[in-house]
């Protein structure tokens, strides 16, 4: 349970980050910053409920990965990827600026908030990358995030 725990606290300091931040979506509307955990979700069809039209942008999403435990005894390094997209119809094509404000925030955010959820310690390298393929008018970055959590095994019973 570490690994969704975690996910969920980054999440939850995402929201409260970019609460009030907007950002124009596909339909050239302003609208909040979205967090999402793993993927985005299946946009529901007319029939259901929901805007079948909404669109998701901006987001980002939190992925875990993987992650990797060194021993027995040892911390488990859980990995994320915060993946970030926006969009921006203007043809002058500068949406990349508002991925690169966006990655700016989250660094700024955990070199200064190492820890999370009181018990997640965020380890350097952080990386991070924007996209070079041409996807106008949307934009993408991606952070990549490692964190020490407490591995948690279960305790064999004796018989």
């Amino acid at each position: 349970m570490t690994k969704e725990f975690l996910q969920d606290a980054v999440c939850e300091d995402l929201k409260r980050l970019f609460d009030g931040y907007r950002l124009v979506n596909g339909e050239g509307e302003e609208q909040e910053i979205r967090i999402f955990t793993q993927d985005l979700p299946i946009r529901r069809g007319a029939d259901e409920d929901g805007d079948p039209d909404e669109k998701p942008e901006p987001y980002v999403i939190v992925r875990t990965p993987g992650g990797a435990v060194s021993g027995i005894d040892e911390p488990m390094n859980v990995d994320l990827i915060l993946l970030i997209c926006v969009c921006d119809p203007d043809p002058n094509r500068q949406g990349h600026r508002d991925c690169l404000r966006i990655t700016k925030r989250i660094l700024w955010f955990y070199n200064r908030h190492r820890i999370t959820a009181r018990r997640y310690e965020m380890l350097y390298p952080i990386q991070w990358t924007t996209n070079q393929e041409d996807t106008h008018p949307y934009y993408f970055a991606a952070i990549s995030l490692k964190f020490e959590a407490q591995t948690i095994y279960a305790e064999e019973q004796d018989l």
